[in-house]
Order: structure tokens, then sequence, then C-alpha cells
């Protein structure tokens, strides 16, 4: 089995996980046997643990579940119905959250990312303000406030002003400021498990403080927040894994330079990061997300930051290797793959006409917008099928070798009649396709008979351009992505584009782990995956399709490609919208 039929494993760098924990952890709950669940959990142990770890008082650390429940507490305790919270945006999204479900009110600090707003935040306190927020190493854009800038801040706070600083990122930053706020009366800080020691799963996280304010936090939740299991595992690194947690964090600040220069080799503009995290500007974001998992490697995109991507460091070679060749092939693929029918040949007046002339012999109606709907919902690759199925929906019983007979006679003619197929055009400019095939490796993946697919080409004056050629006999047909994969193994590529008209092409391209390309026909193509005449606007990024443009016919297929997860569409035209040139 060749890398591109082999099924690759998907990678999640959307969530700022960590490294895996070792086997061990599993055989401590081997020891504790089944007792363990039956009991509820005493939490002091790992209270004790953690309070050792950072150096503080077993009094000044409260274990809860996860961050997000120690961020909850904060907000209930100490920020009052009709209170407010100033914090810095933008910010992690419990923040806001969990300030909204205590009906406190949000006062939110835009500010140039960088050294804390000292100024601007002290502005924004008055008496209404019950909570100042800061996250240091922030989420999303990876960067930390100094120590000295905090306690500057926390100084010149009223005193009635809780200060609550999210540290879930400090094992990877530069300063950790938690002993230092140990000594700020009005501070709490929030720690959790969940990213440099890899424990997300236990939702283990810590509210630390000076005991009277922890001591009020305690009385917001639960006695017994946590599972036994939780607290046995969370103990263990914390009493043999404190080596393990600082070598990987020494991995992750390397590696974070090596993926930032990643970033940059591809076009973006990596953010400072003190975190396990790069968030990283790029002209197309969408088309990073998406082209990327596509290829199966998973970030994480904002819609209220639609210019960044934020990216998980790698936690190995083996990831980094296929988020630095995701990236890579995002600007410049190996294989540039192409589907025939509405991509490469204009079919509107051939294909189109042949099913709905074959309809039209059985008495049914089919008109442009009947035959984009079969071909948007998929499963569409056979022209014969769908004309077939057109045919049945309408209530009519036909044979399907009847279909496919008058179907042929119409398409390819015979001594009487020339055929529809005559009527074929090349749709793509074919001083593109020369250039292309100088710089990548072109192949065309479609549902043709392959004496159909290479006569059109033949008579176009393309064949030559194209290294392969898999059609209906060389594989089954998309949305199978058995194609797809064929043509990558005969062209010797490891990345590639497809660009195809519908569903079909688009989670076929995905199936194979290629960056699938939406192709959409222009004003007056009907062809296959295309719908009414209509003119689509480049509005989306380089070479992309604005869907919300008011009044198109086509929009219902721009739709059905972005849902099946078209890493962004252009026109069926001369330059494909730009795609190769912008």
């Amino acid at each position: 089995m060749t890398a591109s039929t082999a099924m690759i494993e998907i990678i999640d760098l959307s969530m700022n996980e960590g490294e895996p924990p070792p086997q061990q952890c599993l055989q401590v709950l081997d020891r504790l046997g089944p007792s363990i669940l039956r009991k509820y959990a005493d939490p002091a142990p790992l209270e004790e643990a953690y309070a050792a770890y950072l150096g503080t008082a077993p009094a000044n650390v409260l274990a809860t579940t996860g961050g997000d429940d120690a961020i909850d507490r904060v907000m209930r305790a100490f920020l009052a119905p009709g209170q407010e919270m100033v914090f810095l945006t933008p910010t992690f999204e419990m923040v806001p959250r969990c300030a909204r479900m205590a009906r406190g009110g949000l006062v939110p600090v835009e500010y140039e990312w960088g050294e804390l707003p000292h100024d601007e935040i002290l502005a924004a306190v008055n008496d209404r303000t019950g909570l100042v927020t800061i996250l240091t190493p922030d989420n999303p854009t990876g960067r930390a406030f100094s120590t000295a800038s905090l306690l500057r801040l926390a100084e010149a706070l009223p005193p009635e002003v809780t200060l609550m600083a999210d540290l879930a990122y400090a094992e990877f930053a530069d300063e950790d400021p938690t002993g230092a706020l140990l000594e700020v009366p009005r501070a709490i800080m929030i720690r959790t498990l969940s990213k440099a020691w890899g424990l997300a799963g236990l939702r283990v996280g810590f509210a630390v403080g000076v005991k009277e304010r922890v001591d009020v936090l305690r009385r917001f939740g639960g006695p017994y927040a946590l599972t036994g299991p939780s607290i046995a595992i969370a103990l263990d690194r914390l009493r043999n894994g404190v080596d393990e947690m600082r070598a990987f964090v020494e991995f992750v600040r390397g590696r974070r330079r090596r993926l930032a220069a990643a970033i940059r080799a591809s076009g973006g503009v990596p953010e400072p990061s003190q975190t396990n995290f790069v968030l990283a500007s790029f002209p197309d974001s969408r088309w990073i997300q998406r082209g990327m998992a596509a290829q199966r490697v998973l970030v994480r995109h904002f819609a209220h930051l639609p210019e960044y991507v934020r990216i998980t460091v790698p936690r190995d070679d083996v990831e980094f290797r296929r988020v630095a060749r995701a990236l890579e092939c995002l600007v410049r693929p190996e294989a540039v793959l192409f589907d025939m029918d509405g991509v490469l040949a204009d079919v509107s007046r051939s294909y189109r006409e042949a099913i709905a002339q074959t309809c039209a012999s059985f008495g049914v109606e089919a008109g442009r917008a009947e035959i984009s709907a079969a071909k948007a919902a998929g499963h569409a690759n056979d022209d014969w099928a769908v004309t077939h199925a057109l045919v049945a929906a309408a209530g009519v019983e036909a044979d399907f070798e009847e279909v496919k007979r008058r179907f042929e006679k119409l398409y390819q003619g015979d001594e009487r009649s020339a055929g529809l197929r005559r009527h074929e055009t090349l749709i793509p400019d074919r001083a593109l396709l020369e250039e292309l095939a100088r710089s990548y490796r072109l192949g065309i993946v479609t549902g043709r008979p392959r004496r159909d697919a290479e006569r059109f080409l033949r008579e176009q004056g393309v064949r030559g351009l194209f290294s392969v050629v898999v059609c209906r006999e060389d594989a089954p047909l998309k949305p199978n992505p058995q194609p797809v994969r064929v043509a990558l193994d005969r062209l010797e590529a490891r990345t590639g584009w497809l660009l195809g008209d519908t569903p079909d092409d688009v989670r076929a391209a995905v199936g194979a782990g290629v960056v699938p390309v939406g192709v959409v026909p222009c004003e007056g193509d009907g062809g296959p995956g295309g719908g009414d005449d209509g003119r689509v606007e480049d509005g989306a990024g380089a070479g992309g399709i604005d869907a919300a443009a008011g009044g198109d016919p086509r929009a219902a297929i721009w739709t059905a490609l972005e849902a099946a997860g078209a890493a962004r569409i252009v026109e069926a035209n001369a330059d494909f919208g730009g795609l190769f040139r912008g």
C-alpha cells in the first residue's frame, strides 16, 4: 500500500492539547483497583501536590473541574449581578461567557497586541467594576505580559476590584508570575493540567490565591468537583512527571520557532508566541484552514479574527512534517488534478443537453434547475445514472440500458447526426494549461469513459499536457477517493489540488487527502455541477466566490461545494478566477 492509498490519520491542532502522557498513568488505576470508582474523591492530596509544585501553601490552592470551572467560580464569587468585568479583547471565549452567566456586564478593552495596556485598563475601571481579567500568555494571540506590568496594574486597582490572571499557558512562557501574584491579596490565578501536562481529558484545573479568596471560591462549587481517577492520575504526574513536562515545554519552544518559519514560507505572518500555539495572519485564512483540513490537519479559525489561523505546535516530528507539507501544498502543490466535465470541458450543450433530451424522450421535462439539483445532491458522477434517476423520479419506469442507449445516441451521434459532443469546448485558456504543465504534474480524474475523455483532449490539442488521465475504467467513480489516489500514485505525488464542480469531486478529494477547489460555471454555462445563467462575483479571497451574492441562482451550487469541504471556490473560466496567478 502506497502513501497515497493508505488512510491518513487526522492531526488535531485546533485545541492546543499537549503531548499524550505515558502509559503508566493508566497503570496507576490498575494498582488502585475498581474501589476508586465507588468513593467520593478527596481533592486535598491533589491540592497539596499542586501547592508543592507552585511552592505555596495548600490552603492557597483549590482543585476545580478544569480551568473553566475555576473561571466560572471567580465570576460568580467576585462579579455580582450588575457589576462589570474589564478585559482585554480578543480573549478566551469562556471568559466573557462565564461573566454573562454571572449576570455581569462586559467592558472590553481593545489594544495593540504587545505591552499590557495599563492606562487603558485603568481608564475603563469605575465604581461598577468588580473584576479585571488578564490572560498571560494570552489565548488566542499567544503573547505574554511581564510580571512587573501585572504587579503595577494590581497595585493601581481599587481594593474592592479582583484581578483574575488566567495562566493556563504559564509553563510555556518566559516568566511565571504566580509567585509574585500570590503576594497580591486581590489576585486570583487560573491554572490547569490541560496544556503543558497533556491531561486535558482529565479536566483538572486550579484556582490559586490567598487563602481568604480561595475559601470564598470553595463555596461556589460542589464539594467533589473531581473524579477519583482524575485525581489519581494527576497526582502521579505531579509526583513523577515534572521532568517529562519540562522537557516537552522545551521541545515546544524550539518547534514553535520552526512552525513560525514554516508559516512565513507559506505566506503567513506569525505573531510572537509564548504558548504551545502560533497565531498567524494569511491573505486568505479560510483557504489555509479548509485546505489543511482537507489534508487531515485541523487548525483553528476565528470568526472574530477573520484574517488569522491558530495552529498548535506539532507534538512530534511526524506531525511537524505533516503540517509543513500541508502548508507548502497550499502554496505549491506537487500535482494539480482536474475533473473534466464542467472544469476542462464546457458540456452545457453536450452532456447537459443529452440528459435533458433523453428525459424528454421518455416524456419527462428536466430543465437546468432539476439537473443542477441532481448534480449538487451528490453521487451523481455518472450522467447515465443521473438521467435514469430523473426519469424514475417523474414516475416513469424505464430500463437503465435503454436510457443509456438513447443518451449515447444523442451524445455520440450516428451516421445521420453528428451528436451533441460536437458542441464541447475547452474552458481554460490553453496557454494557462501549458504554463501549469511546466510548473506542476497535471492529471485528470473523470467519470467519462476513456474513449470520450481521450478524444476530447486530442480534439482540443491538450492531451500532451496531462501525464495521467484516470477514467471510469480505472477505479470506482467519485465520491470514492480511489480514482484520486490512483492519479497521485501514477504522478508519484504526495500533495495536490483537485478542481471539481460537484460535491462528489470535493468529497473524493477530501477522502484522498487532496485539497479540493470547487468550480462553478460562468455566466451562461450550465455544465455539470452548475446552475442557471447568472454571474458569480469574485469575493472570497483570491479567485473566490461571494456566497452572499444577492439573487445568484448558482448560490445553491456554491453552498453545496462549500458544505462538502471545498477549500476555495472559483469560476470555470480561462484562468480559473486567478487561482494560479493570485
